[in-house]
């Protein structure tokens, strides 16, 4: 089966809405159950529904106000490339931090079962500035 662009990027929107929203769990079912999810190209994988999930609730604890942009760069077969960027407020430092990433992802069904992201960030000021 094929990812079609318009599925991805009904994908995209429900990951931007789960981020903003602080929704780990929305975030960690937007995976296949046994996702093999790279952060980080030297880091081992994250595997896994529950994994996924400690990850989405560890990150989302220190972030607030979260504002989410992504678009849809390719598709190809099963595999999708997005774009996306984020900005919050970090806690409980005060600090605005953005980050700025692309990810690939293969799609089996509705979520993708191997996920990889590369992404910069940026810290701005402390919110109180």
């Amino acid at each position: 089966m094929s990812l079609r662009r318009e599925g991805l990027e009904r994908w995209l929107r429900a990951l931007g809405q789960a981020w903003e929203q602080a929704d780990a769990e929305r975030a960690a079912a937007l995976f296949d159950p046994g996702v093999t999810y790279r952060e980080n190209p030297f880091d081992p994988p994250i595997r896994g529904f529950d994994a996924v999930r400690r990850y989405w609730l560890d990150n989302l604890a220190t972030q607030q106000g979260v504002k989410f942009q992504g678009e849809v760069l390719a598709v190809e077969g099963d595999v999708g490339v997005v774009s996306w960027r984020v900005e919050f407020t970090r806690v409980p430092g005060g600090e605005r931090v953005r980050l700025d990433g692309v990810s690939v992802g293969r799609f089996v069904g509705g979520g993708p079962v191997e996920w990889r992201e590369w992404w910069h960030r940026e810290e701005l000021r402390h919110e109180h500035e």
